[in-house]
């Protein structure tokens, strides 16, 4: 018997020996040539797949050892590896039977919690998340995790309540750091978002997501050529994203450096066939370019592609045609985007413009300067004065010629 548990132990060694050396195929024939001790060769034999993510043969092993000897660590193992392949409820009835032999565990607590929170059980989560705070009032992932369930209950002041908590607690903590400066920014406090965007950076100057908070922050205030240089060290990580190419796209057309805004553009567009604003902004380009039937073709094809709204590509379309000195058929398009949306008064003040200009008929053009002061009136002053003038001389106009608006 001496010299079976000695051979065993020194395979045991050998094996270990093996994996170390990142042989663990030689490592698993040694373990399963053993035939006594079963429950440590099928507990290491299982490690040996769970280090490689073959969870479901380390979840058969771990179960083989457990048969024949129950082991807390070995529960745990197997715990881990049925979360791994999303058996949630499984892996939940582990933690629970072991946290009832164990109620102060903090790691199967906090592992406890986090499967809750993934099966959306958010009482159960929030409950043992709180119980961690009292026990670990300086782990700021406990707060992180409260700060999470907040958010997916709507509960917009326990969100920040709780980042904010984590942050107190460590202020290096990135993810509430992050979590802190994206919920500002979602609520349009600027400059408690970008304190804290600014913060993660110093942090993290590779942050991805942080760096894209900070880049939109510096487009919407005007600031291309700071967003420009932040894109690029995006781009030059992560090549090719969808984000990057459209923002630098935007940045470059901003600055009128349309070569560049093109380029980003048409890659952009092969990652996203279906966002029809692509397609726009290159129409908007082929147009500042004078290259007028490639500025047509992108208008149209992205009024063809786009699902939502395509007010802006009907008026850009009408703008085309006006250039185009085509004015019937701008007309057109104006009537297109205000049926896309009503909202906007630019199109239907170029829609009694452009009609003023093409019909002999004034009061088609009175008409469409009337609907413009009904809804627009505060809209622009100067726009409005102009409107409210013309009104004044088509109407002296049809009087003089014994006629009258209705």
């Amino acid at each position: 018997m001496s010299i079976k548990v000695g051979a065993q132990t020194s395979t045991f060694s050998h094996a270990d020996s093996l994996l170390e050396k990142g042989r663990y195929r030689l490592a698993l024939v040694n373990l399963k040539a053993i035939d006594t001790l079963q429950d440590v060769s099928n507990y290491k034999i299982g490690s040996i797949y769970a280090s490689i993510d073959n969870q479901k043969k380390a979840i058969e092993y771990f179960r083989k050892s457990l048969a024949i000897n129950d082991s807390f660590n070995v529960n745990i193992l197997l715990a881990r590896s049925l979360h791994r392949v999303k058996k949630y409820k499984s892996a939940i009835e582990i933690y629970e039977s072991l946290l009832e032999n164990d109620a102060d565990n903090l790691i199967i607590t906090y592992q406890l919690g986090k499967l809750y929170f993934t099966i959306n059980d958010t009482k159960n989560a929030t409950v043992l998340f709180d119980k961690l705070t009292r026990k670990d009032s300086g782990n700021p992932t406990y707060y992180y995790q409260l700060g999470l369930i907040s958010a997916r209950k709507k509960d917009g002041n326990g969100m920040l309540d709780n980042f904010l908590k984590a942050y107190k607690s460590d202020n290096t903590h990135i993810k509430s750091v992050y979590q802190l400066a994206k919920t500002f920014s979602e609520l349009r406090k600027k400059d408690s978002a970008r304190l804290f965007t600014d913060k993660g950076l110093l942090l993290d100057s590779l942050h991805k997501n942080l760096n894209k908070l900070k880049i939109n922050d510096l487009f919407r205030n005007e600031k291309y050529h700071a967003a420009i240089t932040r894109l690029k060290m995006l781009d030059s990580i992560i090549p090719n994203e969808l984000y990057t190419k459209k923002m630098l796209g935007r940045s470059y057309f901003n600055i009128d450096s349309l070569t560049k805004a093109e380029v980003n553009f048409k890659i952009a567009r092969t990652l996203d066939k279906e966002d029809f604003k692509i397609l726009t902004y290159l129409g908007h380009i082929h147009k500042m370019k004078k290259e007028h039937f490639k500025a047509m073709l992108s208008y149209m094809r992205a009024t063809s592609v786009g699902e939502k709204t395509r007010h802006e590509e009907y008026y850009s379309l009408g703008m085309l045609h006006l250039e185009l000195k085509e004015p019937r058929m701008a007309i057109a398009m104006f009537k297109k985007s205000i049926k896309e949306s009503n909202r906007q008064n630019k199109v239907l003040y170029q829609l009694a413009l452009t009609s003023d200009s093409y019909y002999k008929d004034k009061k088609i053009a009175f008409e469409f300067y009337e609907d413009y002061i009904n809804r627009f009136e505060t809209k622009d002053k100067d726009i409005t004065a102009f409107v409210k003038n013309r009104m004044k001389e088509i109407k002296t106009e049809l009087f003089m010629n014994a006629e009258k608006v209705e």
